[in-house]
């Protein structure tokens, strides 16, 4: 029989510790109730006290946001003189634990979890919030079929002061981007694990992998997978695109985490996934003047250079901003029929509206995915591209 844990039964913030749950890189975790109304909650209380500076920046940054796909923080407070985080309990099982007993997850599966996750990650950029540790293991699926995001410990958000010592890397090198290695992360390095996560949701497999960790560097830095599609033949190609281009090695060609949650209706164009070298065979295949030739050659051979010698110690120099943002909106009036009351509407960035009628903004001729939440229930809605003004939906219980 194993020993009781030694905090089990304490009250913290009131919440009272009823279950040992497991243990992370930083703190300890574990089920609790509030003691007057009966609120479930997970608990995290530290037990590296060399990491009090990152868990308190942990405890910042998620109280920052709100998300429907991003695990809530209740509260900040001490339990033994140690700090404890107080935060939403999500039950229901790991996605890496799901994905070792799936092996893999169908495009349909694949395209409503990795949409919850990538718009959260789309939110949490807007917000200046860089997570830095996306990965199966950090995202909880609950029995309704919902995603959490979990685990803000070594994200970085606008007034995160340097808590990395000089010379150390900080994440998980199987889902790292190869700018980190270098000591240099951005928003886009999160778009890079996105990519290793729709690979390993669609092949059961990660596309980085080598236990020798220079080799596994080596291979991050260039690039080199095994193409997603050999692996799984019924792959979505809009999906093996969407992992094409968020696998580049040049930050700048990769989609934003919005251009993600875009991209993900079929049909819908890739951000910046065009590369130099599909812009000069174009100019080959067009048969432009003699000039557009010579600059095409000239454009494939400094390419291939490129790709033979390695990337540069230093990251390149970042292209022209790609238009993200569109010139014009269409307003759509989204009208929920058989709910008149306590109806929010919830977009891929994480905006919330509360009252009706609702009015949503989007690029002319686009999908756009939506979720009606109604007496804590939600449902996934796209309003298609044929929809003009009005979109009525049902909402089935």
């Amino acid at each position: 029989m194993s020993p009781v844990h030694p905090l089990l039964h304490q009250v913290v913030a009131d919440y009272r510790l009823t279950e040992y749950l497991g243990a992370g890189g930083m703190g300890e975790v574990f089920k609790a109730v509030h003691q007057a109304s009966g609120q479930p909650a997970a608990v995290k209380v530290l037990y590296r006290p060399e990491f009090a500076a990152r868990f308190r920046n942990e405890a910042y940054v998620q109280a920052s946001v709100s998300h429907p796909h991003i695990a809530a923080l209740y509260e900040y407070s001490l339990l033994d003189n140690r700090p404890a985080l107080i935060m939403e309990l999500v039950e229901g099982r790991p996605l890496d634990e799901l994905l070792r007993k799936r092996e893999r997850f169908g495009n349909a599966e694949t395209i409503r979890i990795f949409g919850q996750i990538a718009g959260a990650v789309a939110y949490l950029h807007q917000q200046g919030i860089i997570h830095r540790d996306i990965k199966p293991s950090n995202v909880r699926i609950r029995p309704d079929g919902q995603a959490k995001l979990l685990d803000f410990g070594i994200s970085k958000g606008k007034f995160t002061p340097q808590l990395t010592q000089a010379g150390h890397i900080v994440g998980t090198s199987e889902y790292m981007a190869p700018e980190q290695f270098r000591h240099q992360v951005a928003l886009t390095s999160d778009v890079w694990s996105l990519g290793v996560l729709l690979y390993e949701l669609t092949t059961g497999h990660l596309p980085f992998d080598d236990k020798n960790p220079l080799m596994l560097r080596r291979q991050i830095e260039r690039g080199q997978y095994t193409p997603p599609r050999l692996l799984n033949p019924a792959l979505a190609p809009h999906l093996a695109d969407l992992i094409t281009a968020c696998l580049q090695p040049n930050p700048a060609r990769r989609p934003t985490a919005t251009g993600l949650v875009r991209a993900l209706t079929p049909g819908q164009p890739v951000e910046r996934l065009r590369t130099l070298t599909q812009e000069a065979q174009q100019w080959v295949r067009s048969g432009q003047n003699t000039f557009g030739l010579i600059l095409a050659g000239a454009i494939l051979l400094s390419t291939g250079l490129w790709f033979w010698f390695g990337s540069p110690a230093q990251p390149e120099p970042p292209e022209p901003e790609v238009l993200v943002k569109p010139t014009r909106y269409e307003q759509i009036q989204v009208e929920v029929v058989n709910a008149d009351y306590d109806v929010q509407l919830v977009l891929p960035d994480g905006s919330v509206q509360n009252k009706e009628p609702f009015v949503v903004n989007r690029i002319p001729g686009e999908a756009l995915p939506i979720t009606i939440r109604h007496q804590g229930v939600e449902r996934q809605f796209v309003i298609d591209p044929g929809v003009n003004h009005l979109y009525q939906c049902y909402f089935d219980k």
